[in-house]
């Protein structure tokens, strides 16, 4: 039965992620409150999406990730030792879909920093002055906030190329807002979610 004290009831679900076995014991499952580094897309590149993410889109800063089949979870969770979970969230949390089985496979991942190279020019590199470069290196820090990254991008050389690097972020016009209980517009996509709280119920996978 659904204890009223942790929000809304969960909602029919049809997505799943290998986890640790036994976490089904310490439902629901609560968000972090503290910012996830990435580790399977440059720094740089994590910067930009969430510089550019749409407001309705769940942050994959904080988001938890699944994948729209019980198999393909098995398959993707990089755990020997875990076990497959259906997902369920409340009726207001926020989900989305990739096209591809992971952000890393997103051709963002590997585009974007040469893109900025590109704008930024070879003749920039070569001449830039040490305090030049200093300013726009915390563009490559861990987890900056968007209004940090609005605020590199205000200052030259930036803001120069500010316009024409936003064209070129593509991960937002890829992704799709979802439902929980689907129907999903990319089979083997990747899902990630924002919710309060969420519940995990173990299964058996073939």
């Amino acid at each position: 039965m659904h204890d009223e004290s942790t929000g809304p009831a969960p909602t029919e679900s049809r997505f799943y992620r290998l986890d640790v076995a036994g976490k089904e014991q310490h439902n629901p499952q609560f968000a972090r409150q503290t910012l996830r580094a990435p580790g399977n897309v440059p720094y740089v590149v994590d910067n930009l999406w969430e510089w550019t993410r749409p407001p309705e889109f769940p942050s994959r800063r904080h988001c938890v990730c699944a994948s729209p089949s019980a198999a393909l979870a098995r398959q993707l969770g990089g755990s020997r030792d875990g076990i497959v979970y259906r997902v369920e969230v409340p009726p207001d949390a926020r989900l989305a879909q990739l096209p591809q089985q992971d952000a890393s496979l997103h051709p963002d991942a590997r585009s974007l920093h040469r893109r900025l190279v590109e704008l930024l020019g070879s003749e920039w590199f070569a001449t830039a002055e040490f305090e030049e470069r200093q300013a726009i290196a915390p563009l490559w820090m861990p987890c900056l906030a968007r209004k940090e990254v609005d605020s590199l991008f205000e200052r030259a050389p930036l803001a120069g190329i500010r316009e024409e690097l936003r064209d070129s972020i593509r991960l937002w016009h890829d992704t799709r807002i979802v439902a929980p209980e689907g129907p999903w517009p990319f089979a083997e996509g990747e899902i990630f979610f924002e919710a309060a709280a969420w519940h995990l119920h173990s299964l058996t996978v073939p």
